[in-house]
């Protein structure tokens, strides 16, 4: 099978999964934590690596996008009776396809997405039964039941191919109701992990919005970073991102003020120009500093 029948960079969308269009659901960095715990509104996130092997950075938050677009797009490398991804046959093909850049990358790539496989999110919602009381339904999530990567041609399990068996909840998260985006806007932005997050998030809060909101800036801390993280180094963080974003939509409304941020009726991104300008004047802003305590 040639399962580099569909070359998604030829399509202008590309598709984000609802979930993660709301909440962060991956760190920008390796932690040194044991999990970490997002939450907007009455959903709360908790993810967990297997083993402290975290999935984080760039390449697992473009893969999923990857994944997202050949599901929605009924792409031939899905199969869907098994909930499997099946990745390029070569690993230059596949990153290219992602985004995601290949030089010296093959080893982190491969540890990238097997780490990915093996987190765990738990999904929590917070509401009200008919007697007022607050209930709690939480869910485990396994991303994948398998996940078999090998671009290597002289070893026996290349034979087999490379590819991702998604759990069954992690599949119904995958097609429920996909958020679009701009495939350009999300290729422009492949080098800023933050930069991904908060545009999928503005990217869902902009469809459709008829009327401006506001989000204060301890909403956001809690939504894209956890509690306690110093609010003026995440402040800044976001500010620079969201930059990156507005010079790649330049139609997105949005305005920073000191309590938080205001997003107003934006013509949606897929609909925003096609010369997307460049975004890494300002270079890449994922890694964190060495004490993100000090300024």
């Amino acid at each position: 099978m040639n399962k580099d029948i569909i070359n998604p960079s030829k399509k202008t969308i590309t598709y984000a999964a609802t979930l993660s269009s709301v909440v962060s659901l991956l760190p920008v960095e390796e932690p040194d934590v044991p999990y970490l715990n997002r939450s907007n509104g009455i959903v709360s996130i908790t993810t967990t690596p297997r083993k402290g092997q975290w999935a984080y950075g760039k390449i697992p938050r473009l893969f999923l996008l990857y994944a997202q677009t050949l599901i929605k797009e009924v792409s031939p490398m899905v199969d869907f009776e098994n909930r499997t991804i099946h990745l390029d046959e070569t690993f230059n093909s596949f990153c290219k396809n992602t985004g995601i850049a290949a030089n010296g990358q093959r080893e982190q790539v491969t540890r990238m997405l097997e780490n990915l496989g093996s987190t765990v999110f738990q999904v929590t919602n917070w509401f009200k039964d008919e007697q007022g009381r607050t209930v709690h339904d939480a869910i485990n999530v396994l991303v994948a039941d398998r996940t078999h990567i090998c671009f290597d041609r002289n070893s026996d399990e290349y034979k087999e191919g490379s590819y991702i068996r998604f759990s069954e909840l992690m599949w119904g998260i995958l097609n429920e109701n996909p958020v679009p985006l701009n495939r350009e806007i999300v290729m422009n932005l492949g080098k800023s992990s933050r930069a991904l997050d908060i545009y999928q998030w503005l990217a869902f809060r902009a469809n459709g919005a008829r009327r401006e909101t506001g989000v204060t800036w301890e909403a956001l801390l809690m939504q894209f970073k956890y509690d306690g993280y110093p609010m003026r180094e995440f402040r800044r963080k976001f500010r620079r991102a969201l930059e990156k974003i507005q010079l790649a939509w330049p139609e997105l409304k949005v305005e920073i003020t000191e309590t938080g941020v205001i997003v107003r009726p934006s013509l949606p991104s897929i609909q925003s120009a096609d010369n997307v300008a460049d975004t890494d004047a300002g270079g890449a802003d994922d890694e964190e500093p060495m004490n993100p305590f000090v300024s």
